[in-house]
């Protein structure tokens, strides 16, 4: 008889390539000269958020806090209330007596995220189109255009790392447009959340999230098709929750007497 489990959450790997792999590892060469100064808290919190957005910093990465603190000339204090920040938003888990690890989503946890993405963003989408009916939100599609020609231009040139986080900068600009500091503060936390499942779920980043859903969701709000804007949003993420194996793993129940005896 076999009994049914998901991904442990968030127990990161005790051994292994990407347990040790520490952020420094994920840094490139010019972004480690660039923090030779003493960096602020805010400073290392958006470095660390980039870098999961980026796909740079993977699920079950350990943030040791000495070495954190070294690479940013501050002390484990200052880089310890930082890890915090990031656990309050689920990006890192803090295991004691082990450490702070980026967060490895369980499977029930990303379906959550896009289900939430899924109520949210229809409504930010809708809340904009009223604003831009009303005057209220004056070249929000030339900057969604704008964002738009930046992630095709980085597709075009095979730079993975900026067509990742520009995709996810497309979302929290759509909140930032619709003029709600709530909302956009909800997508920024739920950004990285989904990251952290397309790469905890082996999902291709181009499959996840096609920019071209992108052009034709802004076809739509520059057309002011309410419904139809609406129903691209949901498809959209149904296209990416599609991407991912979210199936739940199936293991056979060890028999004692085969491995002890056998």
């Amino acid at each position: 008889m076999a009994t049914t489990t998901s991904r442990a959450h968030p127990a990161p790997p005790a051994s292994g390539k990407t347990a040790s792999r520490a952020v420094a590892d994920s840094a490139p060469q010019d972004a480690r000269k660039a923090v030779a100064k003493v960096a602020s808290k805010a400073d290392i919190y958006q470095r660390i958020y980039e870098a999961i957005v980026e796909h740079r910093l993977v699920p079950g990465t350990k943030l040791a806090e000495e070495r954190v603190a070294e690479l940013f000339a501050v002390s484990r204090t200052q880089v310890r209330g930082v890890l915090q920040r990031l656990a309050v938003e689920q990006l890192v888990t803090l295991i004691p007596n082990r450490g702070a690890f980026v967060t490895t989503p369980s499977v029930d946890e990303a379906h959550d995220v896009l289900e939430v993405r899924r109520t949210l963003e229809p409504a930010i989408v809708r809340r904009l189109m009223d604003r831009i009916a009303q005057g209220k939100a004056p070249g929000a599609v030339r900057q969604l255009r704008a964002l738009i020609k930046r992630e095709q231009q980085a597709h075009a040139k095979g730079d993975r790392r900026a067509a990742v986080r520009l995709s996810g900068e497309f979302h929290v600009l759509l909140a930032e447009l619709s003029g709600s500091s709530i909302l956009t503060r909800m997508m920024r936390e739920l950004t990285p959340l989904t990251c952290l499942a397309i790469l905890t779920y082996d999902a291709p980043t181009g499959a996840a999230c096609p920019n071209d859903e992108h052009s034709l969701l802004a076809d739509a709000i520059e057309a002011g098709r309410h419904d139809a804007a609406m129903a691209l949003m949901v498809e959209h993420l149904h296209h990416i929750e599609g991407s991912l194996n979210l199936r739940e793993e199936e293991e056979a129940e060890v028999d004692l007497a085969d491995v002890l005896l056998g």
